[in-house]
């Protein structure tokens, strides 16, 4: 029988980003964002992000795979079969603001426009965003205002699909 403790581990495939060395700001709200959609893939039910259809699976702390808003991705499946995803990342709080020094913003910023970027992206069925615990209402109202613009101007092929924010 093979000493298991001798094999050596294949250093080749990405590994998930353990949560303490990915920044675990706000680990005990993305725990309970994580937990949300995995109690809708147990259950083959429904969860807000896509409509109409049921979550399929749920990763978690994906950038090591190359998925910029890595916190949480959930994959949402139609009766017929066909898929869409939900990137997300997840903040304890965040500032909406253009402030240099408000680098949660634009990370979150960033990282939403290289998803949109990303050729396996499909516009108009896949979707983006941040869920967030903590956020000022005017501000989150006046973005969502500025996104429902984009929309009816058809911004979303310079900006992105979906853009949404719900405080």
């Amino acid at each position: 029988m093979p000493d298991r403790m001798a094999r050596k581990k294949d250093s080749s495939k990405p590994r998930s980003q353990p949560p303490e060395l990915a920044g675990s700001a706000g680990f005990t709200f993305e725990d309970g964002v994580a937990a949300y959609y995995l109690v809708a893939l147990l259950a083959e039910g429904y969860a807000p992000g896509i409509a109409d259809r049921t979550v399929s699976r749920v990763a978690l702390k994906q950038r090591n795979f190359k998925q910029p808003l890595d916190d949480v991705i959930v994959d949402f499946r139609e009766k017929t079969g066909e898929t869409a995803r939900l990137s997300l990342q997840v903040k304890h709080a965040l500032r909406i603001s253009a402030a240099k020094t408000n680098t949660d913003f634009r990370d979150v910023i960033r990282d939403a426009w290289a998803t949109y970027r990303d050729p396996a992206f499909r516009p108009g069925i896949d979707r983006y965003g941040a869920a967030v615990r903590d956020i000022a209402k005017a501000k989150a109202r006046d973005l969502n205002f500025l996104c429902e613009i984009a929309r009816a101007l058809r911004l979303d092929r310079v900006m992105g699909p979906y853009l949404q924010v719900v405080p």
